[in-house]
């Protein structure tokens, strides 16, 4: 009988320690940046760009390294796509 209760006790406190432990291991915490806000780059992104051409905004032929610590920003020709949809 102290050997199952004993046994009872080992798998309840496995699994109380597994659960106090393991419940704020990776926590990810998203925000969310109003549309036009500026961002900073937390790390170095390979992305495509636009470029002018002769007064025509094209797409990069290939993607280029924008570096940590740089910012961002939406075009401000562009409206905010959220009420662009609603409309």
């Amino acid at each position: 009988m102290h050997r199952i209760l004993r046994s009872m006790l080992v798998v309840l406190l496995v699994t109380l320690a597994a659960v106090v432990f393991c419940g704020g291991c990776g926590r990810t915490r998203t925000v969310l940046v109003p549309h036009g806000q500026p961002v900073q780059l937390a790390e170095a992104v390979r992305a495509y760009i636009y470029v002018d051409v002769a007064g025509v905004r094209t797409r990069s032929a290939r993607r280029v390294m924008l570096p940590a610590g740089w910012w961002c920003l939406a075009d401000p020709g562009e409206g905010d796509p959220e009420l662009e949809e609603s409309e």
